[in-house]
C-alpha cells in the first residue's frame, strides 16, 4: 500500500504537466526515475557485478589469468580485492587458497563452472562461445571431444571448455574425464 505522500506526489506530477515551467521539472524527475529503474534492472540481470563495487575489475583480472592458463593474481590484487574475493567465496563462485601465518590469500584454488561461464559471457569472443556450445550440443553418443584441442582451435581457455562440458554432464548428456591434465567429453545422450 502506498503512503499519503506518494499519492500527493503523483497528484503534483499530474497537475504540473499543464504548467510549462513545472513540466520541465516533471521531465527531469522522469529522467532521474528512468536512470534508477535501469540501474535496478541491471542489478537484477547481473547480480555478480552488482555484488561489490570492484566486481567488474576483479572478474576481468580473473578472466585474464584464465586466458594465461594461470589463475594466480598478483599479491597487490589479493590485497586490493580482498573483500570482493571473500564475497565471491561466500557465494561459492571461487575458493581462495589461504595459508597459515599469511594475512592474504595465496591464490585461487578452484572456480565454479557457472562462474567461469559468467566470465566467458562478459569477456570472451561470443562467436567462439557459440561455436563451442554448438559442437558440444551436437556431440553424438559415443563420440569423444578433446577439450584441450578444442580450446586451442577456438582460442578460449581450457577452463571455459571444461565448464561447458560440466554443464552438459550435469544435464546427463555426457561424461567428463577426471584425470589430471585432460579435458575430454564423451557424449552419452
Amino acid at each position: 500500500m502506498e503512503s499519503k505522500v506518494d499519492w500527493f506526489l503523483k497528484a503534483v506530477r499530474i497537475s504540473s504537466a499543464w504548467n510549462p515551467i513545472a513540466a520541465i521539472f516533471l521531465q527531469l524527475q522522469s529522467e532521474i526515475d528512468g536512470v534508477e529503474i535501469n540501474r535496478r534492472l541491471n542489478d537484477l540481470e547481473d547480480p555478480i557485478s552488482a555484488n561489490c563495487e570492484n566486481s567488474l575489475k576483479l572478474t576481468k583480472a580473473i578472466y585474464r589469468q584464465l586466458k594465461d592458463e594461470n589463475c594466480s593474481l598478483s599479491q597487490d590484487m589479493y590485497i586490493q580485492y580482498a573483500r570482493t574475493l571473500a564475497s565471491f567465496e561466500s557465494e561459492g563462485y571461487l575458493k581462495r587458497r589461504l595459508a597459515m601465518g599469511s594475512p592474504y590469500a595465496q591464490g585461487i584454488e578452484s572456480l565454479d563452472p557457472t562462474f567461469i561461464l559468467y566470465l566467458a559471457r562478459l569477456y570472451e569472443e561470443q562467436s567462439s562461445m557459440s561455436e563451442l556450445y554448438t559442437l558440444v550440443d551436437n556431440c553424438n553418443i559415443g563420440v569423444t571431444i578433446d577439450g584441450t584441442q578444442l580450446a586451442k582451435s577456438l582460442a578460449v581457455p581450457v577452463d571455459v571448455v571444461r565448464a561447458v562440458f560440466s554443464l552438459y554432464v550435469d544435464k546427463g548428456f555426457g561424461l567428463l574425464s577426471n584425470e589430471r591434465g585432460t579435458c575430454n567429453f564423451r557424449g552419452i545422450a
